[in-house]
């Protein structure tokens, strides 16, 4: 299994109420139509008055991350509309390989 990890930064409560609805209403939709996709979802962790965001999909293999790609491989796909809403965000996405799962990631 894949991880798809991405990070970013809201300013406020209200830019994370937003941006999680967002999340919910179109980019998660999307991805759970696409094979290989295996589910995905938004962390959050205040500091101060900012409100740092994760956001983490999970997928079968490398190849079935390949829709993303817009540039290089590892290049985060972040929509206009969410640039201006964010405060700041990773340009980067990163990928791990897992090794080893238990809970309701095991599948064993």
């Amino acid at each position: 299994m894949i991880i798809r990890w991405w990070r970013a930064v809201a300013g406020s409560q209200a830019v994370l109420d937003q941006y999680a609805d967002h999340l919910e209403r179109t980019t998660f939709r999307e991805m759970a139509e696409l094979l290989g996709h295996l589910g995905a979802s938004l962390a959050v962790k205040v500091n101060g008055t900012d409100y740092e965001l994760v956001v983490t999909s999970l997928w079968s293999d490398l190849a079935s991350v390949g829709h993303f790609e817009q540039g290089a491989f590892d290049d985060a796909v972040v929509k206009p509309s969410t640039q201006k809403l964010l405060k700041s965000f990773d340009l980067k996405v990163e990928y791990f390989e897992t090794l080893v799962t238990t809970g309701i990631l095991d599948k064993g």
